[in-house]
């Protein structure tokens, strides 16, 4: 692995960093006070700082009231170095690069045909050139990839149901390729730091992200962590079974194979005898379609349920869920919400996650941003 001297940080390196990735742009006063630290270590640790190169002037604040001199402004400088994020979809390779600041470099997104591991590292083999510095002033920083499966606490592959995944070590695979730490981390949880750092960390202390795509997955934060479980398999929900009665003999299935979006595409699709796109169900929903209604209604039924269920379990104060057949019809979230205060009046939050389609890649920056850092709930800036 290359060597990393640029990011061997002191303890007060560290705590100031933090004040400025969570405030920016920033004062040295204001450091000083955020972090009941001296005037004169913080201006130690920033000359230091800004000699790296970490962190830039970004202006000047207002004068004192005393009419002194304007406060000097300081902000993570996005050209110190950049991370990499990957998310590995059953369909697609997506892939992002963010400044270190968390600003977008760039974003891909590439087909992913023969649906096994190999043919997706293989493309983040061609695609990805981890010596390329992008401008920046050490190059690749880290690399996260989200993960539609349980990974383990030393971050190997427990299950990857949409992908096969043979013998391959991700992260040893990743890591003698690019020479750069690599975070594995499931999909939902990336998805639950990414909402949890864009409330600034503190304006609720737990919250869930519920994914809901060709499987069903939850994010946990609690008590400002992200809760992974004793062995990295919490908030598999999906996983959870039901009594199925509609056919014989009854059986027992799990819920992700009822009620998630794609099994309520592949129901309708059985329905109506065609191909079917999101855009086509939501024009057939607002076209009144008999059989549409029917089937989302069954949708709309089962999550409540499910939400309902997941919710009084764990007490989180805000479900953020990302389902993109509910930003198609947004009918369903408000039926859900309106249900869901039907069975109890102290029903958590429930609103669509900030970022349907970068949520997850915004997570693997800050979770390989931290990870690398070592310094937890900081916040990233994600403009393009």
């Amino acid at each position: 692995m290359k060597q990393m001297q640029h990011l061997a940080f002191t303890a007060n390196d560290q705590m100031v960093l933090k004040a400025i990735f969570n405030h920016k742009p920033i004062s040295m006063t204001e450091i000083a006070r955020l972090t009941n630290t001296n005037k004169a270590t913080i201006s130690g640790v920033v000359n230091r700082l800004k000699t790296q190169k970490v962190i830039r002037e970004a202006g000047q604040g207002e004068s004192t009231k005393k009419g002194g001199r304007k406060t000097i402004l300081l902000e993570i400088n996005p050209d110190f170095c950049y991370t990499v994020s990957l998310d590995f979809t059953y369909d697609s390779v997506d892939m992002m690069a963010n400044a270190f600041d968390g600003q977008i470099i760039n974003y891909e997104s590439y087909p992913l045909s023969e649906k096994t591991m190999a043919q997706a590292l293989a493309i983040v083999e061609e695609k990805l050139d981890p010596t390329n510095q992008l401008g920046t002033q050490h190059g690749l920083l880290g690399i996260a990839v989200s993960i539609h499966g349980i990974v383990n606490q030393d971050r190997s592959i427990r299950t990857l149901p949409f992908l096969e995944l043979g013998d391959i070590s991700v992260a040893n695979r990743l890591e003698q390729y690019a020479q750069v730490p690599i975070l594995i981390e499931n999909e939902a949880n990336l998805a639950a730091l990414y909402e949890h750092a864009l409330r600034n960390h503190t304006c609720t202390e737990s919250l869930a992200t519920l994914s809901i795509h060709k499987g069903i997955g939850a994010g946990l934060i609690l008590n400002n962590q992200l809760y992974r479980g004793a062995d990295g398999s919490a908030g598999e929900i999906g996983r959870s079974l039901v009594l199925v009665t509609d056919t014989q003999p009854a059986h027992y299935d799990k819920i992700e194979n009822i009620c998630s979006q794609d099994a309520l595409i592949s129901r309708l699709r059985d329905r109506l005898d065609e191909p079917l796109t999101l855009e086509t169900i939501a024009t057939y929903y607002k076209a009144q379609h008999p059989m549409v209604h029917e089937e989302i209604a069954n949708f709309i039924d089962r999550i409540t349920v499910l939400i309902h269920n997941f919710s009084i379990q764990l007490n989180p104060a805000h479900i953020f869920i990302n389902c993109p057949i509910m930003n198609e019809i947004p009918d369903i979230l408000i039926h859900i919400q309106g249900k869901l205060h039907a069975y109890s009046h102290d029903a958590a939050m429930i609103r669509l996650t900030s970022n349907v389609q970068y949520a997850t890649l915004f997570g693997g920056a800050l979770g390989i941003t931290q990870k690398i850092l070592d310094i937890d709930n900081i916040k990233l800036d994600f403009s393009s």
